[in-house]
């Protein structure tokens, strides 16, 4: 993770998937399967929109079907997209 100390900020780095990857993951599915989307906590301890209009990319996507608690339905993982966000304590 890159930090600019300086602007009290840091770089938010993560690998958003392509239509194809979700393709991927979606084929041999039932048309009945649940979908659930997991949302990621703001990437610093203050929100890093104060307008409010974050925009979210897709990362993953996994069954849930195996745990103590397992759901049969097809996860899928959002995350704020790569950029810079600023550090904790500083918004």
């Amino acid at each position: 993770m890159a930090i600019d100390e300086r602007n009290g900020r840091y770089w938010h780095d993560i690998e958003q998937w392509t239509v194809g990857q979700l393709r991927h993951a979606l084929s041999g599915l039932s048309d009945d399967t649940v979908l659930r989307v997991e949302v990621a906590q703001a990437p610093s301890t203050g929100h890093p929109d104060p307008w409010g209009n974050d925009q979210f990319v897709v990362t993953n996507a996994a069954m849930d079907d195996d745990g103590d608690y397992a759901t049969g339905h097809l996860v899928i993982r959002v995350d704020y997209s790569s950029d810079w966000y600023m550090l904790p304590g500083e918004v």
